[in-house]
C-alpha cells in the first residue's frame, strides 16, 4: 500500500498512532475550510447541533462556542476518534454542552426532528450509501433545520489529476457539484444552496429540511 493510500484510509477511519497524527493535522488544516463553510449560516445561541464524522473534535468545539446556550453532539465510527474528540472537549462534556458517541451515519442514534443544524465536514466522500445516508440526516433534522456539507474536493477539470490520484488510492467518492446537489434534492431537501471557492477546489452546500 502506498503512503498516499495509507493516509487516505486513515482519513476515512482514523485509528491508532498514525490515525492520531492524521486527526491532529485535520484539526489544523480544516479550520479555515470549516470557517468558510460555517459562515454561510446563522447559528442561534440555543441551537442543538450534530457533527457527523467529528474526528478530532475541533468542529464540535467551534460549534459549541457559537451555540453557547445550546448543545452539540458529535459522532464518529472510529472508537479512537470518539476518545480523541472527547479529550479535546472534556470541559464542555463535563458542563453537559457537548456529547460525543460512536455511531454511523447509516443509523443515527437520535430521535426524529432533534437538530437545528447538522454538519458534515470532509466526510461525505466515504459515506457508504450517500443518498440513503442523507435521508437519514434529514430524519433527525427539525423542520426548517439546515444540513451543511463542507468539502475541500469536488470533481473539477482543474484539479482532476490530483483528485483522480486520491480516488485511485482509496474508495472515496468525489462528487461533481451538480451531482451532489441533485442527490440532496432527490432526498427531499428544500432550498439547496451551493457555493464554490474555485481556486481552492472547495465546495459548501446548505440544504434545508
Amino acid at each position: 500500500m502506498s503512503e498516499l493510500a495509507r493516509r487516505l484510509n486513515q482519513c476515512k477511519k482514523p485509528v491508532g498512532d498514525q490515525g492520531k497524527v492524521v486527526v491532529d493535522d485535520m484539526n489544523e488544516r480544516h479550520y479555515e475550510l470549516t470557517g468558510w463553510g460555517l459562515d454561510k449560516i446563522k447559528i442561534d445561541k440555543a441551537y442543538k447541533m450534530l457533527d457527523i464524522g467529528c474526528g478530532g473534535g475541533r468542529t464540535v468545539n467551534r460549534l459549541s462556542k457559537a451555540a453557547e446556550e445550546g448543545e452539540v453532539y458529535g459522532i464518529d465510527y472510529s472508537s479512537d476518534c470518539v476518545r480523541w474528540a472527547s479529550e479535546y472537549n472534556k470541559e464542555l462534556i463535563k458542563e453537559g454542552r457537548v456529547h460525543i458517541s460512536e455511531a454511523s451515519v447509516e443509523k443515527l442514534p437520535f430521535e426524529d426532528n432533534k437538530f437545528d443544524v447538522v454538519t458534515a465536514v470532509e466526510t461525505i466522500y466515504f459515506w457508504p450509501n450517500v443518498e440513503e445516508n442523507i435521508k437519514e440526516v434529514n430524519r433527525v433534522l427539525k423542520k426548517g433545520g439546515k444540513f451543511i456539507i463542507i468539502n475541500e474536493i469536488y470533481d473539477d477539470d482543474k484539479f482532476r489529476e490530483r483528485n483522480n490520484e486520491f480516488a485511485k488510492n482509496s474508495n472515496m467518492k468525489i462528487y461533481s457539484p451538480e451531482k451532489l446537489k441533485s442527490l440532496l434534492k432527490n432526498a427531499g431537501y428544500l432550498n439547496v444552496e451551493m457555493e464554490i471557492k474555485e481556486e481552492n477546489n472547495w465546495i459548501c452546500y446548505v440544504s434545508e429540511k
